[in-house]
């Protein structure tokens, strides 16, 4: 076959696997973002918790 085919062969392959990266990318970004949220809601809790109550100053 022509080097024609092969080209358009080979850049078809190219861009399956690129959207293919950028589906692992795109999914393995939202696990990592909604275990750091999970891992973050208890912060602003223990934040407040900690927080003198006992004197107000202005901002």
């Amino acid at each position: 076959m022509s080097e024609v085919y092969w080209g358009i062969v080979i850049g078809i392959l190219a861009m399956v696997a690129t959207l293919f990266v950028c589906i692992d990318i795109t999914y393995s970004g939202s696990k990592k973002s909604h275990k750091a949220s999970n891992g973050s809601v208890g912060e602003p809790n223990e934040a407040i918790r900690q927080a003198p109550t006992g004197s107000r100053q202005a901002a």
